[in-house]
């Protein structure tokens, strides 16, 4: 039909024309009706496209899609998710098997935060269709909320595979590695500033001080590796870029800098130490995510 045509080239006024003509010829027809609340939904009139969808469902009782077309609708309301959410489950119910079904009914959850359940919807999806790019996506974000950049990372690397025409799964693969790197800067902030208050604590010899500073390096360094190894392979060049190694390398060297320096520094500047240290880190972390939104305009 010319108006799922037109909805796969993203012209969803053309594909709601299209559609209206179709409900003119085919009153009877659920699918035009489909179609429709599709249109209707990404043009921004939610009120029309859940009124298309119902028809749909009137007509098709027992054709799970249209159930799928309602909860999407519902849900584009961003009020009535219960209803969204018993669309879903009837849809459901008419098709278990079928992994559009369940990434509707983990979208939902999603939405609601209700991670638990999405996550089983989302995984349940992937074991019927593995290449599904949708459940993939939110998988990772699901991932990344948690915090487990690299497993995030994969998901995002495996949904581009998937639909690699979406620029929204290449822009949370960026938004993972900056995450990343954004953790590993804590952790050597935060290895930085214990060390700094137990030289002050413990009155250590500047020599037991310049070996903890070392092995602190050696441990953050080692924790990198670990994190950059756990990515997946396609991410690991852009993470051996030119502009990349300069913001760790900046970053590594501030907190290096800022360790030596305390182990040579009297104690009563070390406080004022501490605050210039915490603000070139901050510094050093702007300036990588700048780097990185500059980088990632350069490739859109």
């Amino acid at each position: 039909m010319l108006a799922a045509a037109y909805l796969g080239m993203s012209w969803f006024q053309g594909a709601l024309t299209a559609a209206s003509r179709a409900i003119t010829l085919a009153p009877s027809d659920d699918w035009p009706y489909r179609l429709a609340s599709t249109a209707y939904r990404h043009l921004g009139n939610i009120r029309a496209a859940v009124d298309a969808a119902s028809e749909a469902c009137k007509l098709a009782p027992h054709e799970w899609r249209a159930y799928i077309s309602l909860a999407q609708a519902q849900l584009a309301t961003e009020i009535d998710f219960d209803a969204a959410e018993r669309a879903a489950a009837t849809a459901l119910r008419l098709a278990p098997l079928e992994p559009e079904a369940h990434f509707t009914a983990g979208h939902i959850s999603y939405t609601r935060e209700s991670w638990k359940a999405a996550r089983a919807h989302l995984e349940r999806a992937l074991s019927l269709d593995p290449t599904h790019s949708g459940a993939l996506n939110e998988l990772g974000l699901i991932r990344l909320h948690r915090g487990d950049h690299p497993r995030a990372a994969w998901h995002f690397i495996r949904a581009v595979r998937s639909a690699p025409d979406v620029s929204t799964y290449a822009r949370n693969v960026e938004v993972a590695i900056r995450r990343a790197m954004a953790l590993t800067l804590q952790a050597a902030y935060f290895a930085s500033m214990v060390l700094l208050l137990l030289t002050i604590a413990m009155n250590a010899p500047r020599r037991t001080v310049g070996i903890a500073c070392t092995a602190a390096m050696a441990v953050i360094a080692g924790y990198t590796a670990a994190q950059l190894w756990r990515m997946p392979p396609e991410m690991r060049p852009l993470l051996r870029t030119r502009r990349m190694a300069l913001a760790l390398g900046v970053v590594y060297g501030a907190v290096l800098i800022a360790m030596i320096t305390a182990a040579v520094t009297p104690v009563r500047v070390l406080p004022g130490l501490m605050l210039a240290a915490t603000a070139l880190i901050v510094a050093c972390n702007f300036a990588a995510r700048l780097i990185m939104r500059r980088k990632s305009g350069r490739a859109a």
